[in-house]
């Protein structure tokens, strides 16, 4: 039970590493999207 808690949690945050990182570069390289327009 707590194997399969540390995997959920190493996996949540490495999910949300992963979309911190695609939002920023999306961001990045096209800054009109960041503004809606």
């Amino acid at each position: 039970m707590l194997r399969m808690l540390t995997n959920l949690k190493f996996w949540a945050l490495t999910t949300a590493l992963v979309w911190v990182v695609v939002v920023t570069v999306i961001i990045a390289t096209n800054p009109e999207f960041a503004r809606g327009t």
